[in-house]
């Protein structure tokens, strides 16, 4: 039995969207490791506090201080998107398998 081209079209997006996502968190995770985080800090954030530097993972997350991180902004809010999209597109995949004019598109 073939999967309509609609329905393959969203299954494909759904597969894709979490590879994604987890090339953008792989992209964010690297950015909290630092052999120096003082040091890192100082010369290229504009300072280091000690209230700062605890490592979370969701969000992602390693301040310098108040107002720099070392990940960078866009990264939670793509991962959270692909992740919504992962989801968006299988139910988009169901509906299309299951709709009968979609069947027609074969």
């Amino acid at each position: 039995m073939r999967v309509p081209g609609t329905a393959r079209r969203w299954a494909v997006a759904a597969s894709c969207a979490p590879f994604a996502a987890f090339l953008v968190y792989a992209w964010g995770a690297i950015h909290l490791y630092t052999p120096d985080l003082r040091e890192t800090c100082a010369l290229a954030h504009g300072g280091w506090d000690r209230a700062y530097g605890q490592v979370t993972y969701f969000p992602l997350s390693r301040r310098c201080n108040a107002y720099q991180d070392l990940v960078p902004a866009y990264v939670n809010p793509a991962v959270v998107v692909l992740l919504t999209a992962t989801a968006l597109f299988a139910g988009l995949a169901v509906a299309a398998r299951r709709n009968p004019r979609s069947r027609e598109e074969q």
